[in-house]
């Protein structure tokens, strides 16, 4: 009898084992969407082809923003794995949080910086700028204002490279940001920045930011930024105390094509005057010039005024003959790290 009773208690104990089984499978598939077939964290979440924020609610960016700028990270995301590999999430921008992010193939996390006075909006797969309407910048409320390109790194002042992304800025707010910069500097000899010259809106390919000690004066020995492209690009004006810009098309020893404002030419040929610094910014290449011969414009004109086209790459330094300034990363016009671009018009 004893034999029995411990059969029947163990037929029931599976008994029980087995309802229960059925009640947790059942539990947990009510719980998944019908149908659904998504592994979570294959990727980003698809978001709505126009996407603005700072407004109560999404909307096409020519609407008229309010609130204020989302603030960002300042630093490229490593990737989740220590060595780089291929990543099942979609590339491209995404709507994160209070933020917009660009995903590359390798998991690497590139955020929209914020800048002040703009909102930033997802339109097409392309992250845009828009003007708030509190901007300093003199632009009505809800006009464009510049474009955040993921494609661009820059050589970091420990000799590394990364993967900062590039904003590109219409004439306005570049120009404004190089006002400010300006004005920070106590000493005469400091107050020059380079915005760069490239609008950099219509590359398809990585666009790289290099310093060097091969440009101008002696052809070996100038402090240099370079910035390397596919295709050809539009060079715009990046001095607001211009007075004018003269292009060279001559083929002048190593370079194909150089910038000059003509208030350089009636500057000491052999030192750098404190008192025009920018106006003696050197914009050179080798590449293809759209100018077939010189071009002179004898008046002010704006930043963002385009002044020609060129292929492969564009470099800025400041230099007279008999005279150099160092160029690093921190003579480049940035917002939180990431480099200005000059959008052309």
């Amino acid at each position: 009898m004893e034999s029995r009773r411990r059969v029947v208690a163990g037929l029931s104990v599976a008994a029980v084992a087995l309802i229960i089984a059925g009640v947790v499978a059942v539990a947990i598939d009510s719980g998944s969407p019908a149908g659904s077939s998504k592994v979570s964290g294959s990727g980003p979440a698809t978001q709505p082809s126009s996407f603005l924020i700072g407004t109560p609610s999404p909307s096409a960016p020519t609407a008229t923003p309010s609130g204020s700028p989302v603030q960002t990270p300042s630093e490229v995301s490593p990737s989740p794995s220590l060595v780089p590999t291929p990543s099942a999430r979609t590339t491209g921008f995404v709507v994160r949080g209070a933020s917009i992010v660009y995903y590359t193939a390798d998991g690497t996390v590139v955020p929209m910086e914020a800048v002040p006075g703009l909102s930033m909006a997802l339109v097409e797969g392309r992250a845009e700028y828009y003007a708030l309407s509190t901007n300093p910048y003199g632009l009505r409320a809800g006009a464009y204002a510049g474009e955040f390109m993921p494609n661009v790194t820059m050589a970091q002042a420990d000799g590394s490279s990364a993967q900062t992304g590039g904003i590109v800025l219409v004439g306005p707010v570049a120009t404004r940001l190089i006002v400010n910069k300006l004005a920070s500097y106590s000493a005469p000899a400091d107050r020059w920045i380079v915005a760069l010259p490239v609008d950099i809106r219509g590359a398809g390919k990585p666009v790289d930011v290099t310093f060097d000690e091969f440009g101008l004066h002696g052809w070996s020995d100038t402090p240099r930024v370079t910035v390397r492209f596919s295709g050809q690009l539009a060079v715009a004006n990046v001095i607001p105390s211009n007075t004018g810009y003269h292009v060279l098309v001559e083929e002048l020893g190593v370079t194909t094509w150089q910038i000059v404002d003509p208030t350089r030419l009636s500057s000491s040929t052999t030192t750098l005057d404190p008192n025009h610094l920018m106006n003696e910014l050197l914009v050179y290449g080798t590449g293809t010039p759209s100018a077939r011969t010189d071009v002179a414009v004898n008046k002010r004109v704006p930043v963002g005024r385009a002044m020609l086209s060129v292929t492969g790459e564009v470099s800025v330094s400041l230099v007279v003959p008999g005279s150099r300034a160092d160029l690093g990363p921190d003579r480049v016009l940035t917002v939180n790290d990431v480099p200005v671009f000059v959008a052309a018009s």
